[in-house]
């Protein structure tokens, strides 16, 4: 893993360095710069990047796996917190500042930028959320752009098999963050 310092600018006079709890996985190819902050079993796969260089803050709450080629970063001045047990599915773009709640799935190359998830959402592959704030439970189908109020009140809830989804991936990527953390 490469752990980079951000640089020093005239909006953020201090270089901070990512801080990565001791339980947490991160593969070597993963590139963590600035304020970062890994909790406790989390898991981040090849090719990820988290950089707070331009924003503040990235804090990858406890449990969360971070799937092949995520990226996240922020505007100046904004930040990104992923809550608990979530899933960011491979090649996701979350852009700051967002709010992702805990328990929420991200699926594949979808894309969130300056929103906030409610908890318990699933994002499906390929959409977008984009300057909203979704509330908790929610549904966004695959491929949808959601950029306004209007589209967030037509969201549908979440289903049992979506539920059944996100679990499954959060388990499997459970199992194998311990599986990389015990060949170490």
């Amino acid at each position: 893993m490469i752990l980079e310092n951000s640089p020093k600018t005239s909006w953020n006079r201090t270089s901070k360095h990512p801080k990565v709890h001791h339980t947490a996985y991160v593969h070597p190819t993963a590139v963590l710069i600035g304020d970062v902050r890994v909790c406790e079993n989390v898991m981040i796969c090849p090719n990820v990047v988290l950089r707070a260089d331009e924003g503040l803050t990235i804090i990858i709450g406890a449990g969360v796996n971070i799937q092949d080629g995520v990226i996240m970063h922020c505007l100046k001045g904004g930040s990104i917190e992923i809550g608990q047990d979530c899933s960011i599915a491979h090649c996701a773009l979350v852009h700051g500042p967002a709010v992702i709640g805990r328990e929420t799935f991200v699926g594949f190359r979808a894309i969130v930028h300056n929103a906030t998830l409610g908890r318990n959402s699933f994002i499906s592959h390929g959409a977008m959320v984009l300057n909203v704030e979704l509330p908790d439970d929610s549904s966004v189908p695959v491929g949808k752009i959601i950029q306004s109020e209007a589209e967030v009140r037509e969201l549908p809830a979440i289903v049992v098999q979506e539920i059944s989804f996100k679990h499954d991936v959060q388990q499997i990527n459970r199992e194998l963050g311990r599986g990389y953390r015990e060949r170490k």
